[in-house]
């Protein structure tokens, strides 16, 4: 005789017999441990990466005052008093008794002539070259 089996039978009591049911409950260990330390990691990438920027931030800043007092020591150097001075005491100048004046008969040389690429925009070329915002606008599929 055969038997039918009832249909209201769980299957749940027989995975909780199972022999791997304990390297089932391992594996899920491991992968809720690996979910929680991947925001831990993110969080220690972040931090030293700040890290990295703060310093970043501070080097930038001690590099700009080097750059600002060597612009103070030129504009010293270049000021017209101090240069009157190492001309009169270091190198024995004296201001010239009198002055002459020299006048050529010939016409002043040409503007030097520059490539169109070195020199400015025109007035008229700025004015025809449509803005930013304007060819973005133009790019945009709209209706």
């Amino acid at each position: 005789m055969s038997t039918i089996p009832k249909a209201g039978r769980h299957v749940l009591p027989e995975v909780l017999r199972s022999p791997s049911l304990p390297a089932l409950l391992i594996i899920c260990a491991m992968a809720i441990g690996g979910a929680a330390i991947i925001p831990l990691v993110g969080s220690s990438v972040t931090t030293s990466t700040n890290g990295n920027v703060h310093r970043l931030d501070q080097d930038l800043a001690d590099w700009q005052a080097r750059v600002q007092e060597r612009e103070l020591d030129v504009a010293t150097m270049a000021g017209l008093n101090r240069i009157e001075t190492v001309a009169k005491n270091d190198l024995h100048m004296e201001e010239p008794k009198d002055t002459r004046y020299v006048v050529v008969p010939a016409p002043p040389p040409e503007e030097r002539r520059l490539p169109s690429r070195y020199l400015p925009p025109s007035p008229e070329d700025r004015e025809s070259e449509p803005a930013l915002w304007q060819r973005v606008r133009d790019w945009l599929p709209l209706p």
